[in-house]
């Protein structure tokens, strides 16, 4: 069933990706053309989801009140940090012989931060890789490479090298949690803001004692005045939908 699961997201993500509509209603406009049938209806509806697309004041506000659900968090103690996956490039890496970090890089250097912070803590990075078609290496491979090049050990890191969603990031971290006893108070859980509502029911339904600390935004508190951008809009709520589709897919099919 997970693997099910696993699949199923990468599929229904695939199609419902903004651009991908925008695309698909591109070709279906051609062929009504060309068929010469419901060609107003079509070109319609392409033009619609175009303007509905590039409303970024209308996607910038949503992901705003999405990134602000959970606000950070600095416990005068903690038993440790928790880091999700999801900031790692292993492919490009694997190519150029880099470690290569994607747009979510604020996972990675957030944690180097609080290193410095909590000294001594352990730090638990789990993941293993979120793509259908994978390289030689894993996110943990990589991990492992850049806390090695940027703090010069690795003692304090706890690989999860097996995860490939957020789910599954909470199932094999929990048995990796018995590792890192010693110290008492909640582990501190650091991943994308606009991700973090999910990631801390996840982790609190498999009783994992977390407080977030939220970090890699990308809202805006406000937008001046109305201002119309496809890539920008279609880049918000490509990720509002992956959130929402996957919360409620937890929620009604996941959650213990």
């Amino acid at each position: 069933m997970p693997d099910f699961y696993f699949f199923a997201s990468k599929i229904a993500g695939f199609f419902l990706d903004p651009l991908h509509i925008l695309a698909l209603l591109v070709a279906l406009s051609m062929l009504c053309q060309w068929l010469k049938r419901v060609r107003g209806l079509s070109a319609s509806a392409l033009i619609l989801w175009i303007a509905i697309l590039g409303l970024t004041p209308l996607w910038n506000s949503l992901l705003f009140n999405l990134e602000t659900q959970f606000k950070k968090t600095n416990p005068d103690q903690i038993s440790g940090i928790i880091l999700l996956g999801g900031a790692i490039d292993e492919l490009t890496t694997e190519a150029h012989d880099d470690v290569a970090l994607n747009s979510a890089a604020e996972r990675m250097t957030t944690t180097l931060t609080l290193m410095r912070l909590y000294p001594n803590t352990p730090i638990i990075f789990t993941g293993f890789s979120g793509r259908l078609i994978r390289g030689a290496l894993s996110e943990s491979d990589v991990a492992l490479r850049f806390f090695q090049e940027t703090t010069g050990s690795t003692d304090r890191i706890l690989l999860e090298n097996r995860s490939r969603n957020t789910l599954e990031n909470a199932l094999y971290t929990k048995e990796l949690i018995s590792f890192a006893e010693g110290t008492s108070g909640p582990w501190l859980l650091v991943t994308s803001a606009f991700h973090m509502p999910r990631a801390i029911q996840i982790f609190a339904d498999h009783n994992i004692d977390v407080v977030p600390y939220p970090t890699d935004f990308r809202s805006n508190k406000s937008n001046h005045g109305f201002h119309w951008n496809l890539a920008e809009g279609a880049s918000k709520l490509k990720i509002l939908v992956h959130e929402w589709i996957g919360l409620f897919v937890y929620r009604t099919m996941q959650k213990p």
